[in-house]
């Protein structure tokens, strides 16, 4: 039972890894064209979800979009950095 709790963390990890990964991209045109979308996809809204609670200051603040887009990527870094801890 313990080791299919320990498979189960690693799996919700790496999947919240390649989900905020994916969300980021969509956050930017380089990251849209890579995933083969067009620019009228660009949208924060991913990438502010799986960045919470870090992503409070831009849904409060209103910032330029490169500046929003590096909060998001910090505080998606942070959450990354807590999740792996748990999983560990």
């Amino acid at each position: 039972m313990e080791r299919v709790l320990h498979i189960t963390r690693w799996v919700l990890f790496i999947a919240y890894a390649i989900g905020g990964a994916v969300a980021l991209m969509m956050a930017s045109p380089r990251g849209l064209k890579f995933l083969g979308l067009s620019i009228e996809s660009l949208t924060f809204l991913p990438a502010k979800i799986m960045s919470l609670p870090w992503s409070l200051v831009p849904w409060l603040i209103p910032l330029d979009p490169v500046t929003t887009l590096a909060l998001l990527a910090v505080g998606y870094m942070f959450n990354l950095g807590i999740g792996r801890m748990l999983a560990g």
